[in-house]
């Protein structure tokens, strides 16, 4: 038998050609069509799911990004509001430091008023250039003409009046804001709408009087 008809043979019956099939080729050659096919399978699944990864990510990233925008946006916003409250609050505390002055010049006048002084200049605050003067004021009494500066804080501390103290004793300083010609006495105040107990501590130490808004709490010496 030739080939040729050993070739017709295997066509004619399936089953002797899958008996010469596992006599020329072994098992795992026989196989191969098989794995083959599963491997493309695979490979096809494995596109789709890669595809589908791809995907997600990018629909991660651009949703990521929108927030990004949207972060960036109210960060803005969020800035600009700062920004505001931070000048509100300037002018707040620009409006109660000026409140805090007025009340001060204006118990000082009343003060002033028991004592028998008579007004001649002020009271009101001043500024020469090298820091102001909260209050300033010139006074005729009967032992002649006195001027006051007062420091005025919403919160009077003993820091505070150190400070002061240490401007107002000062020739120098004091002599700057002092009216042209003047040769009468000084009187240091301290005003405080809230007077803590250290600040009247040393206000008696460096001789200076001491305000609030229901008077005087403490009489000035002179310098």
């Amino acid at each position: 038998m030739n080939t040729l008809e050993i070739i017709r043979e295997m066509r004619a019956d399936p089953a002797l050609a899958e008996e010469l099939r596992a006599v020329v080729l072994d098992e795992e050659l026989r196989r191969l069509p098989e794995i083959v096919k599963r491997l493309a399978e695979s490979t096809e699944a494995f596109q789709a799911s890669t595809e589908a990864f791809q995907a997600s990510t990018e629909a991660f990233q651009a949703s990521t990004e929108a927030r990004l925008t949207e972060l960036a946006e109210a960060q803005k916003r969020t800035d600009a509001t700062v920004g505001k409250l931070a000048t509100a609050v300037g002018k707040l505390g620009e409006g109660l430091g000026e409140i805090v002055e007025v009340s001060c010049a204006a118990v000082l006048g009343a003060v002033a008023e028991m004592k028998g002084w008579t007004a001649i200049d002020g009271p009101g605050p001043i500024d020469v250039g090298e820091g102001e003067v909260d209050v300033r004021a010139r006074f005729s009494t009967e032992g002649g003409e006195v001027v006051v500066l007062a420091e005025a804080k919403s919160r009077l501390r003993g820091d505070d009046v150190k400070k002061w103290a240490s401007r107002v004793t000062d020739e120098t300083w004091r002599g700057r804001h002092l009216y042209q010609g003047f040769d009468g006495h000084v009187l240091p105040y301290v005003y405080g709408t809230l007077v803590y107990a250290d600040a009247y501590t040393e206000a008696k130490r460096a001789g200076i009087g001491v305000i609030g808004p229901e008077g005087e709490r403490r009489p000035a010496e002179t310098l």
